[in-house]
Parts: C-alpha cells; structure tokens; sequence
C-alpha cells in the first residue's frame, strides 16, 4: 500500500487537513484550497501570487478593534495610549501581515526587538496585541492566540517603579514650600504632598469641592491630556469619586483669596488668564520645571507623591479600608502590593518592635 501523506493548513482561520500520496499532492490540494478561498491569483504566466485578503491584514484588524471597541469607550488618555502603542510598535511590525500567519514565535521576536523599553512597557504592548489577536480568534480567523502562549517571556528587567520619598525628603520639600515663588506652584506641591490624589485629581480641583466646616475636599472630576489637548472627565475609576481630608497647614499654604472663595467654579490651579479654565498641557509642564529649578525634589515626579502618601499614612497606622477609600484605590491590593513601599525606616521600626517582644 502506499504510503499517504497528511498535513495540516489553516486557510482563513479555518483548519483543513490535507492528504495525497506525495508531497505535490498535499501541495496541490493546498492551492486549490487557497483559490477557493480568493488568496491565490494565477495569472497568465502562471505565477503563483498569495494576495491575503485585505480584511484580514492584522493592520485593519487592528483599526477595526479600536474604532469599534476602544473609541467612546475608555477615557481619552486611556484612547491617546492604545493609539501609540498601536502608530508606534505594532502596525510598524505586524502591520502587513495576514493575522492568520502570526505564530507564537513572531510575537516572541516582537518582544525581543522591543528589550530596550521597560518591563511594564512590553507587557502593556502585548497586552494590546492579546486583545486584537482574540478578537481574531473569537471572529473565527485562528484558532489559538499566540499573544496568550505560557512559553512567551518578556525580555525585559528594566522596571518603572515610582518611588516613594522617604520622610524625611518629604518633610524638607515640605518646609522649602515657600522658597517656590508662584504661589500656584506651591499650590501645586502642597496638594501632592498632603492629598493621596492623582495628579489628574488635583488639576480637576475647584472651589466647591472644598467643604470647609468639615475640612475635607470631594475628587468629582479630573483633568487629563491627549494630543496635547486638556480632557476634563470622570475621575479614572468609579473608585475616584470620593473625600479627602483636608490636613493641619494645608489652607495657609494654598492662601486661596476670597474672590476665588466667592467663586465656586474657579479651579485652585487655573490657567494664567481665565480662572475657569483649569492648566493646560503645557502649563502643567512648565509649572514642575519651575518647581524642580526652586527646590530640590529628589528627582521625583508628581504622581511619586501619591506612592509617599500612601507609605506614610500606612506606616502611621492609618486603616487600610480608610486610606483605600480616601486614595480611591479600586482594591486593596494594587494600594499594599504597588504604591505602598517599604523603605529604611520601616525595617528600623520592625527592628524596635521585635526588640521590644523580645525584652
């Protein structure tokens, strides 16, 4: 008998086993598998040209998901990054590829030619690619999602980790407020340091936001920036509405005047001419260049502030749910596990604590 052959094809996500008594057999059923399904041209001289469909170059797949799934639904700045990852990673590597013909070893090399970036980077990058590969899968074009394979491993160590200001940098910053000469400035500084507030947050913040009786200040709103342009929304998550307290020194520093006190729509970091307008892009810019060229901040930016809120208050005992609700923290483990940080100080108090049981 004679030996047949066997072989597996996928054509237009759909999965086809081939058999024949030789090689050419396998081949021939292949193209003629192919033509029926509109990827094979023969012209007149014979040539065999594959011409994948276009609906199915990972390019305009990639553009279906985001326009359908994507825009109007996550907020602008979250739009303005799937659109990065998307003009300046993805469609540059995959984009006239057919998403049939993407195997678990391109998205490997994928992760590798991008080693130089950080590891959140690249699992960000391949968690974007994930999603559109399983829309691929899920409309029937491939069978597995090779952005999904256990063996993927990101080549990366570099970490963008936000560092918390030990206490005493946060004390010095604090006490050197004044030598920052624009009072919005310092408005700016203070508010980092004694709110556990996005920096969105605090742009977003007005006068009717602050209850004076009961010393606290309500997040309604935040202002973001996409393309350069000034975005005032909803605060990133249903979490982010919530009460801050307003803390001892907090008001003498802010010195807000009381014709903005009159004026509840007035926002406590306004554009220079329009106090309705809150900062623009590159106001907001400027205004940390500012700060770091006054007082020395210890090369950290302001979202660090919020990781130093967070360790600070937990270190003094603050009730986890309690300082969750204030920070607007979604649970707690994203709190414990990323912004609160152990530092020197902390292994110094274990060390009194366990000196002290030990006595």
């Amino acid at each position: 008998m004679a030996k047949r052959f066997q072989q597996r094809a996928v054509i237009n996500g759909k999965v086809k086993w081939l058999s024949g008594e030789t090689q050419q057999d396998i081949f021939d059923a292949y193209l003629q598998c192919a033509i029926e399904a509109g990827l094979v041209v023969l012209p007149n001289s014979n040539q065999v040209i594959i011409q994948p469909q276009a609906e199915n170059l990972f390019e305009n797949r990639a553009w279906k998901w985001y326009n359908l799934y994507k825009v109007g639904k996550v907020r602008a700045k979250t739009l303005a990054n799937y659109e990065g990852y998307l003009k300046k990673h993805l469609l540059p590597y995959f984009g006239p590829r057919d998403i049939c013909t993407i195997t678990i070893d391109d998205v490997q090399e994928f992760m590798n030619s991008k080693a130089a970036y950080s590891k959140k980077t690249i699992e960000e990058l391949l968690l974007t690619l994930g999603m559109i590969l399983n829309a691929a899968k899920e409309d029937g074009l491939i069978s597995i999602n090779p952005a999904k394979s256990k063996r993927l491993r990101n080549p990366s160590s570099k970490k963008s980790v936000r560092e918390a200001l030990t206490s005493d940098e946060a004390d010095d910053i604090e006490s050197h407020l004044q030598d920052i000469p624009q009072l919005r400035d310092r408005r700016y500084v203070a508010m980092l340091l004694k709110f556990p507030a996005r920096c969105e947050d605090i742009r977003g913040l007005q006068i009717k936001n602050f209850n004076f009786s009961e010393q606290t200040v309500s997040i309604t709103q935040g202002v973001t920036y996409a393309k350069g342009h000034t975005i005032i929304g909803d605060p990133k998550t249903p979490a982010g509405k919530r009460k801050m307290l307003i803390l001892p020194g907090l008001l003498e520093t802010l010195e807000l005047s009381q014709s903005e006190l009159n004026d509840p729509e007035a926002y406590v970091l306004p554009s220079l001419d329009d106090p309705h307008t809150p900062l623009s892009f590159q106001a907001d810019r400027r205004l940390w260049e500012r700060v770091k060229k006054s007082i020395n901040v210890y090369g950290k930016t302001p979202h660090c502030f919020r990781h130093t809120f967070a360790t600070r208050a937990h270190r003094a005992g603050v009730d986890d749910k309690i300082l969750q609700t204030m920070g607007g923290w979604k649970d707690l483990a994203t709190m414990k596990n990323i912004y609160v940080h152990t530092q020197d100080e902390d292994l110094e108090i274990a060390r009194k604590i366990l000196t002290s049981s030990n006595a």
